[in-house]
């Protein structure tokens, strides 16, 4: 599934309803993968989920940390983004493992390639490419169970999705 948005201020928009639908209709545990080239929105759209969850604060980039953790009600998203990640047991030392499927915790990762391990875990891919001098195309694609019914929410939205 595809979805087409023009500019910036659109993903922001999808990102940030995306985010409150799901949190809305009950998903409770996920792992999304934000895959694609510098600059194609990966840290925008999880900024903008944040926004869409309630989140007020400040958002910096984990690019140099690794990792950042938001509590939003009883919900909590953990943004990595594994640009600079070089080693393996670098996950095991910021407990990523230990958040898989805990309840109330949605994972966000940039660039999870970098991680081949962590990708196949992810329930979701979303993949960032250009689309004209602005825009973006988000291609969707769930790799288990829980993917699947995150993405059924999202047919079920009023996203427009093509196959």
């Amino acid at each position: 599934m595809k979805l087409n948005l023009q500019n910036e201020p659109a993903l922001t928009a999808a990102a940030a309803k995306l985010a409150s639908q799901w949190r809305d209709r009950g998903v409770a545990t996920l792992c999304v993968g934000l895959r694609g080239p510098l600059g194609s929105g990966k840290t925008t759209w999880a900024r903008a989920m944040l926004t869409g969850l309630g989140y007020a604060g400040r958002v910096p980039s984990p690019t140099y940390t690794l990792l950042e953790e938001y509590r939003i009600g009883a919900l909590t998203l953990v943004h990595l983004d594994l640009y600079r990640f070089n080693d393996p047991e670098e996950l095991e030392f910021l407990g990523v493992r230990d958040r898989f499927g805990e309840q109330g915790v949605w994972l966000l990762v940039e660039w999870p390639e970098r991680a081949p391990n962590l990708l196949e875990k992810c329930d979701f891919v979303l993949d960032f490419a250009p689309l004209g001098a602005e825009g973006r195309v988000i291609t969707f694609l769930p790799q288990s169970v829980a993917g699947r019914a995150a993405l059924v929410l999202v047919r079920e939205s009023e996203f427009k999705l093509e196959s």
